[in-house]
């Protein structure tokens, strides 16, 4: 007797679209994240277009080198509320920012606060 078709959970379409378009915020092409994760820009573009899924240690892979976590590949709804920034230069200047002594890193927190409270926006 043949087995029933599994019922899609998640579109291999659609985890292909959230994973180009992480790749592409992040500026890295195919063959870049082919070759950071050892394999073919061919196997990249299948997983894109949907052709092909994700093994759990693939997923965790592509997640470190792309700085983001499986909810944000997979699309749950968690993933929809990440206030990581998307913009380099900004992500640029966290890093920055973490690097410093921690009072300094205060000092500039605070200020940040206070200017944010001045502009409207939530801090």
């Amino acid at each position: 007797m043949p087995r029933p078709p599994k019922d899609v959970v998640l579109s291999p379409v659609k985890i292909g679209e959230r994973l180009r378009a992480l790749r592409v915020q992040r500026d890295l092409s195919q063959a870049a994240l082919a070759a950071t994760l050892n394999t073919k820009q061919a196997n990249i573009s299948d997983i894109e277009r949907g052709a092909r899924g994700l093994t759990i240690q693939q997923l965790v892979k592509i997640c470190r080198v792309l700085k983001t976590t499986p909810n944000a590949v997979l699309g749950e709804k968690d993933a929809e509320k990440s206030s990581a920034p998307h913009d380099r230069r900004l992500l640029r200047q966290m890093q920055q920012l973490q690097a410093l002594p921690k009072r300094k890193r205060q000092a500039l927190l605070t200020t940040l606060d206070e200017f944010l409270k001045g502009a409207g926006a939530a801090a």
